[in-house]
Protein backbone atom coordinates (compact mmCIF):
# COMPACT_ATOMS: atom_id res chain seq x y z
CA UNK A 1 0.00 0.00 0.00
CA UNK A 2 2.00 3.15 -0.98
CA UNK A 3 1.72 6.16 1.29
CA UNK A 4 2.04 10.23 0.47
CA UNK A 5 3.11 12.92 2.53
CA UNK A 6 2.73 16.50 2.46
CA UNK A 7 5.98 16.89 4.10
CA UNK A 8 8.58 15.84 4.93
CA UNK A 9 8.22 14.57 7.84
CA UNK A 10 7.99 11.18 6.70
CA UNK A 11 12.11 10.85 6.42
CA UNK A 12 11.25 9.76 10.07
CA UNK A 13 10.70 6.42 8.69
CA UNK A 14 14.77 6.87 7.55
CA UNK A 15 15.90 6.94 11.38
CA UNK A 16 17.42 3.79 11.89
CA UNK A 17 17.89 2.82 8.12
CA UNK A 18 20.96 3.40 5.57
CA UNK A 19 19.61 4.61 2.57
CA UNK A 20 20.92 5.03 -0.78
CA UNK A 21 20.21 8.81 -2.02
CA UNK A 22 19.49 9.02 -5.58
CA UNK A 23 19.23 12.22 -7.04
CA UNK A 24 20.00 15.02 -9.43
CA UNK A 25 22.32 18.20 -9.27
CA UNK A 26 19.25 20.43 -8.04
CA UNK A 27 19.30 18.27 -4.75
CA UNK A 28 21.69 21.28 -3.06
CA UNK A 29 19.40 23.49 -4.01
CA UNK A 30 16.66 22.30 -1.60
CA UNK A 31 18.16 22.13 1.99
CA UNK A 32 17.01 18.58 2.77
CA UNK A 33 18.03 16.72 6.44
CA UNK A 34 18.15 13.30 6.86
CA UNK A 35 17.62 11.63 10.32
CA UNK A 36 20.84 9.59 9.40
CA UNK A 37 23.52 9.06 7.21
CA UNK A 38 22.84 8.69 3.29
CA UNK A 39 24.65 7.42 0.26
CA UNK A 40 24.52 9.51 -2.34
CA UNK A 41 24.24 8.49 -5.92
CA UNK A 42 24.41 10.83 -8.85
CA UNK A 43 26.13 9.19 -11.57
CA UNK A 44 23.11 9.23 -14.15
CA UNK A 45 22.30 11.09 -16.97
CA UNK A 46 18.71 12.77 -17.72
CA UNK A 47 17.89 9.30 -19.88
CA UNK A 48 19.35 7.03 -17.56
CA UNK A 49 21.19 4.11 -19.34
CA UNK A 50 21.75 0.73 -18.06
CA UNK A 51 25.30 1.32 -17.10
CA UNK A 52 24.37 3.86 -14.77
CA UNK A 53 22.14 1.36 -13.15
CA UNK A 54 24.95 -0.90 -12.80
CA UNK A 55 26.77 1.41 -10.79
CA UNK A 56 24.01 2.08 -8.57
CA UNK A 57 23.62 -1.25 -7.65
CA UNK A 58 27.28 -1.71 -7.16
CA UNK A 59 27.11 1.53 -4.86
CA UNK A 60 23.83 0.20 -3.16
CA UNK A 61 25.29 -3.38 -2.35
CA UNK A 62 29.19 -1.55 -1.12
CA UNK A 63 27.36 0.51 0.89
CA UNK A 64 24.66 -2.08 1.84
CA UNK A 65 22.21 0.17 2.32
CA UNK A 66 18.74 -0.94 3.06
CA UNK A 67 16.67 1.55 1.59
CA UNK A 68 16.15 3.89 -1.42
CA UNK A 69 15.19 7.30 -1.86
CA UNK A 70 14.76 9.01 -5.52
CA UNK A 71 14.79 13.10 -4.80
CA UNK A 72 14.30 14.78 -8.66
CA UNK A 73 12.40 14.41 -11.84
CA UNK A 74 11.26 11.53 -13.75
CA UNK A 75 15.14 10.22 -14.48
CA UNK A 76 16.04 10.39 -10.58
CA UNK A 77 13.07 8.32 -9.61
CA UNK A 78 13.36 6.00 -12.88
CA UNK A 79 16.78 5.35 -11.95
CA UNK A 80 16.01 4.13 -8.35
CA UNK A 81 13.60 1.93 -9.22
CA UNK A 82 15.76 0.90 -11.97
CA UNK A 83 18.33 -0.04 -9.55
CA UNK A 84 16.04 -1.20 -6.82
CA UNK A 85 14.43 -3.87 -10.19
CA UNK A 86 18.35 -5.14 -10.64
CA UNK A 87 19.20 -5.27 -7.32
CA UNK A 88 17.05 -8.06 -6.50
CA UNK A 89 16.18 -7.19 -3.33
CA UNK A 90 13.00 -5.78 -2.43
CA UNK A 91 13.78 -3.08 -0.63
CA UNK A 92 11.68 0.09 0.51
CA UNK A 93 11.49 3.02 -1.94
CA UNK A 94 10.62 6.37 -1.20
CA UNK A 95 9.84 9.31 -4.12
CA UNK A 96 9.85 12.69 -3.47
CA UNK A 97 9.13 14.23 -6.51
CA UNK A 98 10.69 17.68 -8.12
CA UNK A 99 8.47 18.14 -10.92
CA UNK A 100 5.10 18.03 -11.57
CA UNK A 101 4.68 15.80 -14.40
CA UNK A 102 6.24 12.44 -15.16
CA UNK A 103 3.67 10.55 -12.53
CA UNK A 104 6.87 8.03 -12.20
CA UNK A 105 6.48 8.56 -7.83
CA UNK A 106 2.56 6.62 -9.12
CA UNK A 107 3.46 3.86 -11.39
CA UNK A 108 5.03 0.69 -11.15
CA UNK A 109 7.13 1.00 -14.22
CA UNK A 110 10.52 2.72 -15.07
CA UNK A 111 12.13 3.83 -18.30
CA UNK A 112 16.02 3.59 -19.35
CA UNK A 113 18.23 3.51 -22.48
CA UNK A 114 20.24 0.32 -23.01
CA UNK A 115 22.64 -0.13 -26.13
CA UNK A 116 20.90 3.35 -27.35
CA UNK A 117 17.25 2.07 -27.03
CA UNK A 118 14.77 3.47 -25.10
CA UNK A 119 13.35 0.07 -23.11
CA UNK A 120 10.69 -0.24 -19.97
CA UNK A 121 11.03 -2.63 -16.70
CA UNK A 122 7.54 -3.14 -15.15
CA UNK A 123 7.41 -4.98 -11.62
CA UNK A 124 4.95 -4.34 -9.47
CA UNK A 125 7.14 -3.78 -6.34
CA UNK A 126 8.36 -1.01 -8.49
CA UNK A 127 5.34 1.62 -7.12
CA UNK A 128 7.25 3.54 -4.45
CA UNK A 129 6.00 2.22 -0.86
CA UNK A 130 6.01 6.18 0.27
CA UNK A 131 5.46 9.06 -1.99
CA UNK A 132 6.11 13.31 -0.62
CA UNK A 133 4.41 16.02 -2.45
CA UNK A 134 6.05 19.41 -1.14
CA UNK A 135 5.40 22.38 -2.88
CA UNK A 136 8.36 24.13 -2.39
CA UNK A 137 10.95 21.69 -4.19
CA UNK A 138 9.46 23.30 -7.42
CA UNK A 139 10.28 27.00 -6.41
CA UNK A 140 13.33 26.42 -8.60
CA UNK A 141 12.22 24.65 -11.47
CA UNK A 142 12.93 26.81 -14.53
CA UNK A 143 9.36 28.27 -16.29
CA UNK A 144 10.33 26.09 -19.35
CA UNK A 145 10.57 23.05 -16.93
CA UNK A 146 7.03 23.90 -15.55
CA UNK A 147 5.40 23.85 -18.43
CA UNK A 148 6.93 21.33 -20.01
CA UNK A 149 6.18 19.15 -17.40
CA UNK A 150 2.52 19.93 -16.77
CA UNK A 151 2.04 19.36 -20.42
CA UNK A 152 3.33 15.58 -19.53
CA UNK A 153 0.50 15.32 -16.89
CA UNK A 154 -2.29 16.46 -18.93
CA UNK A 155 -1.26 14.41 -21.71
CA UNK A 156 -0.97 11.37 -20.03
CA UNK A 157 -4.60 12.20 -18.27
CA UNK A 158 -5.93 12.71 -21.85
CA UNK A 159 -4.92 9.44 -23.38
CA UNK A 160 -5.11 7.40 -20.39
CA UNK A 161 -8.54 8.34 -20.57
CA UNK A 162 -8.94 7.30 -24.72
CA UNK A 163 -6.57 4.27 -23.65
CA UNK A 164 -8.11 0.56 -24.78
CA UNK A 165 -7.02 -0.18 -21.37
CA UNK A 166 -9.42 2.64 -19.60
CA UNK A 167 -11.44 1.64 -16.58
CA UNK A 168 -13.69 3.55 -14.39
CA UNK A 169 -11.25 3.91 -11.90
CA UNK A 170 -8.13 5.12 -14.22
CA UNK A 171 -10.74 7.53 -15.93
CA UNK A 172 -11.71 9.28 -13.07
CA UNK A 173 -8.29 9.89 -12.08
CA UNK A 174 -7.86 11.37 -15.32
CA UNK A 175 -10.73 13.71 -14.86
CA UNK A 176 -9.77 15.12 -11.43
CA UNK A 177 -5.92 15.61 -12.63
CA UNK A 178 -7.52 17.34 -16.02
CA UNK A 179 -9.20 19.97 -13.44
CA UNK A 180 -6.88 20.51 -11.29
CA UNK A 181 -4.09 21.11 -14.30
CA UNK A 182 -6.54 23.60 -16.07
CA UNK A 183 -8.17 25.37 -12.42
CA UNK A 184 -4.31 25.60 -11.36
CA UNK A 185 -2.35 26.20 -14.47
CA UNK A 186 -2.07 30.29 -13.59
CA UNK A 187 -1.08 29.95 -9.96
CA UNK A 188 1.29 26.83 -10.85
CA UNK A 189 3.23 29.54 -14.07
CA UNK A 190 3.27 32.07 -10.85
CA UNK A 191 4.79 29.76 -8.68
CA UNK A 192 2.16 30.12 -5.86
CA UNK A 193 2.37 27.30 -3.34
CA UNK A 194 -0.62 26.42 -3.80
CA UNK A 195 -0.83 25.99 -7.55
CA UNK A 196 2.44 24.12 -6.72
CA UNK A 197 0.87 21.98 -4.64
CA UNK A 198 -2.28 20.90 -6.85
CA UNK A 199 -0.45 20.37 -9.87
CA UNK A 200 2.12 17.88 -8.21
CA UNK A 201 -1.22 15.99 -7.13
CA UNK A 202 -2.42 16.17 -10.42
CA UNK A 203 0.98 15.02 -11.47
CA UNK A 204 0.28 12.17 -9.23
CA UNK A 205 -3.12 11.19 -10.56
CA UNK A 206 -2.08 11.73 -14.18
CA UNK A 207 0.25 8.95 -13.20
CA UNK A 208 -2.17 6.56 -10.94
CA UNK A 209 -3.74 6.30 -14.47
CA UNK A 210 -0.97 5.51 -16.52
CA UNK A 211 -0.09 3.21 -13.84
CA UNK A 212 -3.47 1.62 -15.05
CA UNK A 213 -3.42 1.91 -18.85
CA UNK A 214 0.06 2.71 -19.93
CA UNK A 215 -0.11 5.60 -23.00
CA UNK A 216 -0.69 5.89 -26.44
CA UNK A 217 0.37 7.08 -29.82
CA UNK A 218 1.77 10.64 -29.06
CA UNK A 219 3.94 8.87 -26.12
CA UNK A 220 4.86 6.99 -29.25
CA UNK A 221 5.72 9.18 -31.65
CA UNK A 222 7.51 11.76 -29.09
CA UNK A 223 10.60 10.12 -28.35
CA UNK A 224 12.44 10.39 -31.43
CA UNK A 225 11.49 14.56 -31.34
CA UNK A 226 13.28 14.47 -28.06
CA UNK A 227 16.31 12.55 -29.49
CA UNK A 228 16.60 14.60 -32.89
CA UNK A 229 15.59 17.74 -31.38
CA UNK A 230 16.33 17.93 -27.98
CA UNK A 231 12.56 18.77 -26.92
CA UNK A 232 11.97 17.97 -23.37
CA UNK A 233 9.90 14.75 -23.53
CA UNK A 234 6.70 17.03 -22.27
CA UNK A 235 6.96 19.33 -25.00
CA UNK A 236 7.58 16.71 -27.57
CA UNK A 237 4.19 14.24 -26.12
CA UNK A 238 2.46 17.86 -26.17
CA UNK A 239 2.91 19.07 -30.07
CA UNK A 240 1.74 15.33 -30.89
CA UNK A 241 -1.38 14.90 -29.22
CA UNK A 242 -3.87 17.83 -30.78
CA UNK A 243 -2.06 16.44 -34.01
CA UNK A 244 -3.38 12.46 -32.91
CA UNK A 245 -6.81 13.80 -31.73
CA UNK A 246 -7.82 15.59 -34.96
CA UNK A 247 -6.58 12.44 -36.83
CA UNK A 248 -9.14 10.09 -34.52
CA UNK A 249 -12.02 12.30 -34.51
CA UNK A 250 -13.70 11.21 -31.26
CA UNK A 251 -14.08 11.53 -27.54
CA UNK A 252 -16.44 14.39 -26.87
CA UNK A 253 -15.93 12.97 -23.67
CA UNK A 254 -12.70 14.02 -22.88
CA UNK A 255 -13.21 17.72 -24.75
CA UNK A 256 -16.17 18.58 -22.38
CA UNK A 257 -13.45 17.52 -19.23
CA UNK A 258 -11.09 20.48 -21.11
CA UNK A 259 -14.55 22.75 -21.25
CA UNK A 260 -15.46 22.27 -24.64
CA UNK A 261 -18.05 20.36 -26.49
CA UNK A 262 -16.39 18.78 -29.19
CA UNK A 263 -13.33 17.08 -29.82
CA UNK A 264 -12.76 19.84 -32.78
CA UNK A 265 -13.08 22.69 -30.39
CA UNK A 266 -10.62 20.87 -28.27
CA UNK A 267 -8.50 20.21 -30.64
CA UNK A 268 -7.91 23.85 -31.21
CA UNK A 269 -8.32 24.86 -27.45
CA UNK A 270 -5.41 22.31 -26.79
CA UNK A 271 -3.29 23.85 -29.79
CA UNK A 272 -4.08 27.51 -29.12
CA UNK A 273 -2.97 26.99 -25.06
CA UNK A 274 0.42 25.62 -26.36
CA UNK A 275 0.69 28.92 -28.24
CA UNK A 276 0.11 30.55 -25.32
CA UNK A 277 2.52 28.35 -23.83
CA UNK A 278 5.30 29.40 -26.60
CA UNK A 279 5.44 25.32 -27.00
CA UNK A 280 5.95 25.30 -30.52
CA UNK A 281 7.24 22.41 -33.44
CA UNK A 282 11.00 22.47 -34.08
CA UNK A 283 12.17 24.99 -36.26
CA UNK A 284 14.63 24.55 -39.03
CA UNK A 285 13.95 20.47 -39.88
CA UNK A 286 15.67 18.86 -42.12
CA UNK A 287 14.05 17.45 -45.33
CA UNK A 288 15.12 13.91 -44.34
CA UNK A 289 13.68 14.06 -40.96
CA UNK A 290 10.09 13.25 -41.72
CA UNK A 291 11.43 9.78 -42.70
CA UNK A 292 13.79 9.22 -40.08
CA UNK A 293 10.43 10.27 -37.66
CA UNK A 294 8.22 7.72 -39.40
CA UNK A 295 10.14 4.99 -39.06
CA UNK A 296 10.74 5.61 -35.30
CA UNK A 297 7.74 5.11 -34.09
CA UNK A 298 7.15 1.32 -32.90
CA UNK A 299 4.11 0.18 -34.13
CA UNK A 300 3.50 -2.29 -31.60
CA UNK A 301 3.36 0.12 -28.94
CA UNK A 302 0.43 1.92 -30.44
CA UNK A 303 -1.54 -1.04 -29.60
CA UNK A 304 -3.23 0.33 -26.58
CA UNK A 305 -4.70 3.29 -29.07
CA UNK A 306 -8.20 3.18 -29.78
CA UNK A 307 -8.28 4.24 -33.20
CA UNK A 308 -5.57 1.86 -35.66
CA UNK A 309 -2.54 4.18 -37.33
CA UNK A 310 -0.48 2.96 -40.00
CA UNK A 311 3.17 4.35 -41.43
CA UNK A 312 1.19 6.70 -44.05
CA UNK A 313 -1.09 7.75 -40.67
CA UNK A 314 2.07 8.69 -38.81
CA UNK A 315 3.61 10.39 -41.59
CA UNK A 316 0.74 13.01 -42.49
Amino acid sequence: MQQTFYNFSAFELLKDRKPLLVCDEAFDLFDIEFPCEVTRFSDFTSNPDYEDIKSGVKVLKKNRCDFLVAIGGGSSIDTAKSIKYYNHINLPLMAVPTTSGTGSEATHFAVMYRNGKKQSVADKKLLPEYVILQANTLKTLPLYQKKCTMLDALCQAIESWWSKRATPESILYSQKAIYLILSNMESYLQNDNDGNTKMLIAANLAGKAINITTTTAPHAMSYKLTSLYGLPHGHAVAICLPKVWRYMKNFNDIANALGTEHYEDAVAFFEEMLSELEILPPQNVDAGDLEILTQSVNLPRLNNNPVRLNKKAIKE
